[in-house]
């Protein structure tokens, strides 16, 4: 069954509502920590189809699903093809607009004063105060995580905003983060986001189920390398006998503390320790309800796979729904807890 779903553009920011849409199929989703994706192709004939409506880098798309804003982000490309008479067009969610934001001034925050929550806003805020740099993003909430950090941001490193955020968020005892597609809010979750739900995926609601395990980035030794020529290494024993010493180096020039690199060291090991397990499985909207679930919660799965048999809780760590004027589903991924 489809559901009533609008497609629409608006002003960057949040402006004025533009012009709707006759999208035959939309594909849109969520991810953990990342903005999601969106997709969707036009009649090039129709006369809505102009460069006035929906314009890459200058409009935002919104989807609305049964009068409630479900996604916002903006207009990244548009692929004309005048053969198949289509508009391809292409964006992300509202996170998008950080990875074209940077520091540009010196930013100094100190572990017994900074809490996470207050540097990450900060550091949206601080492009949002330039010329021309306000982006409609909402980040007066007052919340803290309880968590202190240190962090030094130079000017000359032109440190990319959506890059550091992410940085700070994947440190140990770090948090979560999302935008809300209809207030523009910048939310912020401690520990984590999500929440364990009794919803079960079986072969009752399943209708195509598929996983991908890849080893290109397991590591069982991580070397980490910081300010002031500061080097933690770090190996994990159970890693280090099945897979060998494997390594990898990651670069947070803007952490000189010794205590935070360690942390950082350690907890990017135990993401890096184990091959990667991702799950994808495709359902439907009805059962359970699309939109009652959201990106980090716990879910039950279970489905007899010959390779390697699945019944335990995992993590949902994004979706696409995929919308037709005939039907509406949606592909879940998910990873083991």
């Amino acid at each position: 069954m489809a559901h009533d779903t609008i497609l629409f553009t608006q002003a960057r920011g949040g402006g004025e509502r533009i012009e709707e849409f006759p999208a035959d199929k939309i594909t849109y989703g969520f991810r953990h920590n990342r903005p999601g994706a969106i997709s969707f192709d036009l009649p090039l004939d129709h006369f809505k189809t102009i460069q006035a409506n929906i314009e890459e880098g200058v409009h935002e798309v919104v989807i609305e699903r049964e009068g409630t804003v479900a996604w916002t982000g903006p207009i990244l490309t548009a692929r004309e093809d005048d053969r198949a008479n289509t508009l391809a067009i292409g964006g992300e969610g509202l996170m998008a607009h950080l990875r074209r934001m940077h520091i540009t001034t010196d930013l100094v925050f100190t572990v017994g004063v900074d809490d996470q929550f207050d540097i990450a806003r900060a550091l949206i805020e601080h492009h949002q105060d330039k010329a021309s740099g306000n982006f409609g993003i909402d980040t007066t909430a007052t919340t803290t995580s309880g968590r202190k950090r240190d962090a030094t941001y130079k000017k000359e490193a032109q440190k990319n905003v959506y890059d550091a955020i992410v940085e700070l968020s994947e440190v140990d005892d770090g948090f979560d983060f999302n935008f809300n597609p209809d207030t523009r809010k910048f939310d912020l979750f401690y520990p984590n986001r999500g929440k364990r739900t009794n919803f079960i995926f079986d072969d009752r609601n399943i209708r195509e189920f598929s996983r991908q395990r890849d080893a290109t980035g397991q590591a069982s030794e991580l070397i980490g390398q910081f300010a002031d020529e500061l080097i933690v290494t770090t190996q994990d024993s159970v890693a280090l006998t099945k897979y060998g010493l494997t390594q990898r180096v990651i670069v947070h020039k803007d952490v000189g503390v010794s205590q935070t690199a360690t942390d950082q060291v350690a907890d990017a090991l135990n993401a890096y320790k184990d091959v990667p397990n991702l799950i994808a499985l495709t359902v439907n909207t009805t059962d359970p309800q699309v939109f009652t679930y959201e990106v980090g919660d716990e879910v039950k799965v279970i489905w007899p796979s010959k390779y390697d048999p699945v019944d335990e809780f995992q993590r949902l760590i994004g979706f696409d729904v995929v919308w037709t004027q005939a039907k509406e589903e949606v592909i879940l991924y998910l990873e083991p807890l």
